[in-house]
């Protein structure tokens, strides 16, 4: 029978079995295989004729080892595992082609020869000579055995697959996440600590970073005086000598650069087998600064080219130290800054301590004499001299006020805000707090309303604390309500007391809700005048009785402040302290004369109406009374009134021949109140002056450019009384030639 066509016999030559395309397959047919252990082709078994064909046509790196000296076949997708071995390996034995790794997979290849199973092998690491250099690589692979006719182990299977791309990345991935993870707050020294802290992890990655180094100009480490002003100082390194010696300690800043370079034997000698010869230098970028802090130096590993991947790497490894070393000196700049605040704070409450000591001695012996010549003085002088020492008292009161409310805003922001609770009949200690708006609710034509919860007390409270929160929200309702009602009521709900301030006035704006309770924040809007200090002080107060502080309110319907604290019972059989009057009442209760006037205001009618008329806007009533007074005393008839609004009626009514105002006014300011005069063409050149106590070249400024004829600044000083009479003199002198416009 003949058999050549059948793919039988000795009819197959290395053309017809190794044919195909492909220069792999070419280099198969030329070679001599009859100086191979294998013989000619024509001889070869059956059997390894079909392992050819089989693993040729493999679009897989497939290797064959056949025969006891595993003579090597290969197909064109195992060349590019070959590199430099290739073409020597075809027909070389296994041991021969392989003898740097044999170690390794010699014995494999044995255990499937001698019969044993087949093998499979993951993520093996193997050093390979294949370019010139030894190799760190990864394979996941096969040893299949191959039998022949008899059963006999006559050949090996090899399936193999380069994972070397994966477990480099997988690894410097992890490398990077370890940076990731690198804290740069705490420490004396975060900058430094944190540059530690990464070649630590740099150095657990030797594989890939077998040398780390980190240097930072000495302006941003802290170097000493011995160093050069331009010097790179090493802060911190990795994979050196055992003993931790890195040379060199300093750099010129010249080598801040990105670049290879060669390593300078010793200087750069790592732990470990191989010494490092290349090392790259990579400039560290920080936000903010115009040249680079420092430079990063990273060893080259010896086992793997510097290709794309190997560069991608390093510039990442680059930029997220850049980055921690940018947010340690951020750390560093906000940690100094924190530190110079707080000793600023510190500063300041000590300030405000002892302004409050000091202030208070001069106030306390100025109020003492105010208070008896208020009680002795009687029908025995005239009324004016009564009222101005009645406005003293007031407006010392008042300081008074001022100078507590700011020593308790200096506790608070402190942190020193410390309750210090005691057996309180919390009821009547309201009702009595109350009550002492009795006389200015009726003199302002408002009812007043208390509702009390008999059972609210006794309970442990800080009275002080509890008597301002009081103080503070009943004294604003009756300053802000103009008619209608002011109620206060306190119950207890789920373990709180609950107090309740409503009043039927102004309101406040929804978009100005939320930050009524900050630090010197006015509510224009409403008129509140003040500096922005109660209503923060009652949150803060609040909260140091573990408590919170709420408002509902709307323009024209009136506010609502609710207060809740915990309620804490005190102990059975103690008795509150007999004297439940409020303390510090006078301090906190001082501005209660000074409560927000109606706007309305009707034209006088008194005798002299054809004398020269000023119309004086003020809308505090004792610095009223007082500027109309003086300008009574230079011959002036003049239209008082407390605001921007009322003065544009009065205006209507009957045109004055000269308008003096204040530019702090409740709703529209002065400037506003200029603005409107100086659009209309009735009033247009009417003569304005503006009068202020707030000092500065740019409040003139702003008040000239908007069309003012003058801008006078009355300090509040110990002269204020002379300033104020030399301004009315002023203001006669200038205009009294120039305003007859009737």
């Amino acid at each position: 029978m003949d058999v050549t066509g059948s793919g039988f016999g000795n009819s197959w030559s290395a053309d017809r079995l190794f044919a195909g395309p492909g220069e792999t397959r070419e280099r198969l047919r030329r070679i001599d295989w009859a100086a191979t252990p294998l013989g000619p082709v024509e001889t070869w078994s059956v059997e390894l004729r079909a392992a050819i064909r089989t693993v040729l046509p493999s679009e897989v790196p497939m290797l064959l080892w056949w025969g006891p000296e595993l003579v090597q076949i290969f197909n064109d997708a195992y060349t590019r595992v070959l590199g430099a071995k290739y073409p020597a390996a075809i027909g070389e034995p296994g041991a021969q082609c392989w003898a740097e790794i044999w170690d390794e997979v010699g014995p494999l290849a044995e255990q499937v020869m001698s019969g044993g199973a087949a093998t499979y092998t993951e993520n093996q690491p193997l050093y390979l000579l294949r370019h010139g250099y030894l190799e760190e690589t990864y394979w996941t692979f096969s040893y299949s055995p191959v039998q022949d006719e008899d059963g006999k182990v006559a050949g090996v299977f090899v399936a193999t697959t380069d994972v070397t791309a994966t477990v480099l990345g997988e690894r410097r991935l992890e490398t990077l996440r370890q940076l990731g993870t690198v804290s740069t707050a705490g420490g004396d020294d975060p900058l430094v600590d944190a540059c530690r802290a990464v070649v630590r992890v740099l150095g657990a990655s030797g594989q890939d970073v077998p040398l780390a180094a980190i240097y930072l100009r000495r302006e941003v480490a802290g170097g000493s005086g011995d160093d050069a002003a331009d010097d790179l100082v090493l802060v911190g390194a990795a994979g050196v000598d055992d003993d931790g010696e890195f040379r060199p300690a300093r750099i010129p800043a010249t080598d801040v650069t990105s670049r290879r370079v060669q390593a300078p034997g010793e200087s750069f000698e790592p732990a470990g087998s191989k010494a490092v010869t290349e090392v790259r230098l990579c400039p560290l970028i920080v936000t903010g600064h115009a040249e680079p802090v420092g430079v990063l130096v990273l060893g080259i590993s010896p086992y793997r080219a510097f290709d794309d991947a190997y560069r991608g790497f390093a510039e990442l490894v680059t930029a997220k130290v850049s980055t921690l070393i940018s947010d340690a000196l951020a750390y560093e700049f906000e940690r100094d800054r924190a530190a110079a605040l707080a000793e600023l704070d510190a500063a300041k409450t000590r300030f405000f301590q002892n302004v409050s000591h000091e202030f208070r001695t001069p106030l306390t012996l100025l109020l003492g004499p105010l208070e008896t010549l208020r009680e002795r003085t009687g029908d025995e002088l005239p009324a004016d001299q009564r009222d101005a020492i009645a406005a003293a008292y007031r407006a010392a009161v008042r300081l008074q006020q001022l100078v507590d409310d700011l020593l308790d805003l200096s506790k608070a922001e402190a942190g020193q805000l410390l309750p210090r609770p005691e057996p309180t009949d919390v009821g009547r200690l309201t009702a009595e707090c109350v009550s002492m708006f009795d006389s200015a609710a009726v003199q302002a034509g408002l009812a007043l309303r208390a509702d009390i919860d008999e059972g609210a007390g006794p309970v442990e409270v800080d009275r002080e604390m509890w008597v301002k929160i009081v103080l503070n929200l009943v004294s604003n309702a009756v300053k802000y309500t103009r008619s209608g009602s002011v109620s206060v009521a306190l119950r207890q709900d789920a373990g709180r007391l609950v107090l309740s301030v409503t009043d039927t006035g102004v309101g406040i704006p929804a978009e100005e809700r939320e930050r009524v309770f900050d630090r010197f924040y006015r509510v224009e809007a409403g008129g509140s005048g003040g500096v922005g200090i109660g209503l923060s002080l009652v949150a803060d107060f609040a909260a140091a009785l573990g408590g919170s502080v709420e408002l509902d309110s709307a323009p024209g319907r009136g506010s609502t402040f609710t207060v809740r604290v915990p309620r804490v019972p005190a102990p059975d059989g103690v008795t509150p302290r007999a004297d439940d009057r409020p303390v510090g009442a006078v301090t906190s209760f001082g501005d209660i004369d000074q409560r927000e006037p109606s706007a309305e205001v009707a034209p006088s009618t008194e005798p002299g109406a054809d004398r020269r008329r000023i119309l004086l806007v003020e809308d505090h009533p004792d610095l009223r009374a007082y500027l109309t007074r003086l300008l009574q005393e230079q011959g002036w008839d003049v239209d008082a009134v407390a605001d921007a609004e009322s003065a544009l009626k009065r205006v209507a009514v009957r045109t004055p021949h000269l308008v003096l105002s204040d530019v702090m006014l409740p709703g529209r300011d002065g400037i506003d109140f200029l603005r409107e005069l100086r659009s209309e063409q009735s009033t247009a050149r009417l003569p304005v002056v503006l009068l202020t106590a707030r000092a500065g070249t740019e409040s003139t400024i702003d008040g000239l450019n908007h069309g003012a004829d003058d801008y006078k600044l009355a300090s509040y000083s110990q002269n204020r009384n002379v300033k104020l009479r030399e301004i009315a003199a002023e203001v006669v002198a200038n205009f009294t030639a120039g305003t007859d416009r009737e």
